[in-house]
C-alpha cells in the first residue's frame, strides 16, 4: 500500500475545507417587529379615544385628579388632593370667602396656583380650564400645539368651529366616544396655536364668557 507524503495530505485537507458545501444557505435573521419598533413612546397617544386617562396628566374626560365632573363641592374638595379657594377677589385683591352653598356659577382654584380653574355651578363641578403648557389634556393636546397637531391626535369626533367674538380664532370641539362623558374644547388663537382648553359637561363647556 502506497503512502502519500505528508505534504500531499495537507493539500487534500485544504482543498476539502475550501470547497463550497452543497447544503442550503443559512436562513436570514428574523425581521424586527415593525409594529413594536414604530409604536409611539407614549401609548396614550395611540389610543383611538381620548377618553382614556393619561399617565402623565391628571386631566380626564370625567374630571381632574380625584375631582369628578358632576361631583358635589364637598366631594371635589376632598378628592382634589389640595386646598381649594374661590378665584374671585374682593376690592382689596383678597380671595372672597368660600360659600359652598352658593348655587351661582363661580370658580375654584388650588391655593398657591392658578390652574386648573374649576367651574362650579349648582354646587357641582361642571367644567375645568387650563391656559398653560404644564397640564396635558385628555388624549395628548396641550397649549402651544398647532391646529394640525391637534387634528392628528383627535382624528375622530373633532369639530372645528368659529369663535363667538373673534373671526380669526377657532375652536376644536372633541366629542366623547361615550354619551355623557366630558367634551374638550381647544381654543386656537389667530397665530394657529392653542392658547387654552377646557373639559366639561354641556351646556357649561360651551359658556363662552365663563361664569359671566
Amino acid at each position: 500500500m502506497k503512502h502519500l507524503p505528508i505534504a500531499g495530505l495537507l493539500l487534500l485537507s485544504l482543498a476539502a475545507c475550501s470547497r463550497s458545501p452543497d447544503s442550503p444557505e443559512a436562513a436570514p435573521a428574523p425581521a424586527k417587529d415593525t409594529a413594536t419598533a414604530t409604536a409611539p413612546a407614549d401609548a396614550d397617544l395611540a389610543t383611538t379615544s381620548p377618553a382614556d386617562p393619561r399617565a402623565d396628566s391628571p386631566a380626564r374626560l370625567d374630571g381632574f385628579g380625584g375631582a369628578r365632573l358632576g361631583a358635589s363641592i364637598a366631594d371635589v374638595r376632598s378628592g382634589f388632593g389640595a386646598p381649594l379657594q374661590v378665584m374671585n377677589l374682593d376690592a382689596t385683591g383678597k380671595p372672597l370667602p368660600d360659600d359652598d352653598n352658593d348655587d351661582e356659577c363661580y370658580y375654584l382654584r388650588p391655593q398657591g396656583a392658578d390652574e386648573p380653574r374649576l367651574m362650579i355651578e349648582g354646587r357641582k363641578l361642571v367644567r375645568y380650564e387650563v391656559f398653560s403648557t404644564g397640564i396635558v389634556a385628555p388624549g395628548g393636546g396641550k397649549v402651544g400645539m398647532t391646529l394640525g397637531e391637534l387634528q392628528l391626535l383627535y382624528p375622530e369626533r373633532a369639530d372645528l368651529g368659529p369663535d363667538k367674538y373673534d373671526d380669526n380664532t377657532q375652536h376644536l370641539r372633541v366629542r366623547p366616544a361615550q354619551e355623557g362623558a366630558g367634551i374638550i374644547d381647544f381654543e386656537v388663537a389667530p397665530d394657529g396655536k392653542v392658547n387654552g382648553w377646557r373639559v366639561g359637561q354641556t351646556p357649561q363647556v360651551d359658556y363662552v364668557e365663563g361664569c359671566l
